[in-house]
């Protein structure tokens, strides 16, 4: 029993001991704090004062523009954009400080461009297999962003496009060439399965749209496949999509570093982990 009350005293020494340690080295703090037994754990007083004893926190934005004037409007020396273009991403460190004065580095601003309605639904037909009636109903909802085009390059409005979409037809052709001989014999069948649409059958689109708030307009090529079967199987496929992906990215990094050119923030192509 007195072996078990010496340990508990000593437990209860220990914790006093670092708590007046604790609380020598908070006593220089610039934030007040205290040091409590029991594990001497260390609790913040900021909650219980006025105001907050330094700014910090994190505005997120998919606008540009707005991304732009918050990171302006609190940037102080040191403070640094990093721009991660293949995710359309960037990040404002107003209090990253320096290596000789480092600083918290959790005062920040991210951007996270979004998608628009028009280029995610883009996105979401490209290489599915749709029937008529989709791809139709497809091309009328979005008619104003698409315009079809024939073998022979002819302009197709998307409307009629869908209606020719709807029309189309199979059409199978099977033949057999038999021949005898007195030692051999031959056999072959060919069959012809081709897609025909009483209207003009367009074979490529043009999707025009801005893909993120802030780009500029987009022109997307995309092929359309028919897969014949028993009913025909229409798929639409971008045309060299990562082009496009590239050529955004770039186009997402020139506006920033172009926004942030006579301002006291710094670009960085890349990621910053604090």
């Amino acid at each position: 029993m007195s072996q078990q009350l010496d340990s508990t005293a000593i437990d209860q020494v220990r914790e006093l001991v670092m708590s007046q340690l604790a609380e020598e080295k908070l006593a220089g703090a610039d934030c007040p704090a205290v040091a409590l037994p029991k594990t001497v754990n260390i609790h913040s007083l900021e909650n219980l004062y006025a105001g907050r004893f330094r700014f910090r926190g994190q505005m997120e934005t998919a606008s540009i523009d707005d991304f732009v004037r918050y990171s302006t409007g609190y940037a102080a020396e040191g403070t640094r954009c990093f721009i991660n273009a293949d995710k359309m991403r960037a990040a404002s460190v107003f209090n990253l400080g320096t290596i000789d004065d480092p600083g918290h580095a959790d005062n920040t601003a991210v951007l996270a461009l979004k998608r628009t309605a028009p280029y995610s639904a883009l996105l979401n037909i490209n290489g599915d297999r749709n029937s008529q009636k989709q791809l139709a109903e497809w091309l009328e909802d979005w008619s104003d962003y698409v315009t079809g085009f024939s073998a022979d390059g002819e302009a197709i409005d998307a409307k009629k496009a869908a209606a020719s979409v709807r029309k189309i037809t199979i059409d199978a052709v099977r033949s057999a060439d038999y021949e005898d001989q007195d030692f051999s014999g031959k056999r072959s069948v060919m069959e012809s399965v081709e897609a025909k649409s009483k209207d003009i059958m367009p074979v490529a689109f043009e999707f025009k749209c801005v893909p993120y708030e802030g780009l500029e307009e987009y022109r997307f090529k995309v092929r359309m496949s028919i897969l014949t079967s028993d009913s025909p199987v229409l798929v639409l496929r971008i045309v060299q999509l990562e082009a496009y992906e590239e050529e955004m990215a770039q186009e997402f990094r020139d506006l920033l570093v172009e926004d942030f050119k006579d301002s006291a923030v710094e670009t960085f192509i890349g990621v910053f982990q604090a």
